[in-house]
């Protein structure tokens, strides 16, 4: 028996519309009887721990914050970051920050930083790891400790701390530093000693 091209063709087809359902159905199948369970209840916890840790972890990036002191002083506060603490929602943990402390007449100081606690309830702020002070031109301070309030415009150090001065390398038990109508009053109290050496600051 002869079959032409066409009619060879159309009978393949056919044959094809038929056969391949049915293996796709197959393989479908497959699938399922092969793939592993999935307990949807096991994937919860860990949902619920990475929202809790969202909203513990909740932060702002670079805050930037200002007011002005009781005795006029401009006072600048900016960080990286800035989140509430978990005890308490009025204190702010902020990192990398500066603080800038500008007289009525434009002479300023600039606090910088590793971290930082801000009090918003007392206007205050705990700054430590690596604190550098810079009252330009003649003042530098490093200190691992400085409280700050801002309602005063007043920062102090105490412990150890290293400063260099107009007249040459400072040491003292506590440092005073708060702005006053035109310029910077620094106090050093408690076994001050200085080195005289004005050339360090050329």
């Amino acid at each position: 028996m002869h079959f032409s091209f066409d009619d060879g063709y159309s009978a393949l087809v056919a044959w094809l519309k038929t056969l391949l359902p049915i293996v796709a159905l197959g393989l479908l199948s497959t699938i399922f009887l092969f793939s592993g369970k999935v307990d949807v209840t096991q994937s919860l916890p860990y949902a619920e721990h990475n929202v809790a840790e969202i909203i513990r972890e909740q932060r702002i990036t670079q805050p930037y914050f200002t007011g002005i002191a009781s005795n006029g002083t401009e006072i600048a506060l900016s960080a990286a970051y800035a989140s509430p603490q978990v005890e308490n929602a009025q204190i702010l943990e902020i990192t990398d920050l500066s603080v800038v402390l500008k007289s009525t007449h434009d002479r300023s100081v600039q606090v910088t930083a590793g971290q930082g606690a801000l009090d918003s309830a007392t206007q205050t702020v705990q700054i430590s790891k690596n604190v550098h002070i810079a009252a330009l031109p003649d003042f530098w301070l490093t200190t691992e400790a400085l409280d700050m309030n801002l309602k005063q415009g007043l920062a102090s150090a105490k412990g150890g701390f290293q400063g260099v001065t107009a007249l040459g390398a400072i040491t003292a038990g506590e440092m005073h530093l708060q702005m006053t109508a035109d310029d910077q009053q620094i106090v050093f109290i408690n076994d001050v000693r200085l080195v005289y050496s004005p050339k360090l600051i050329d």
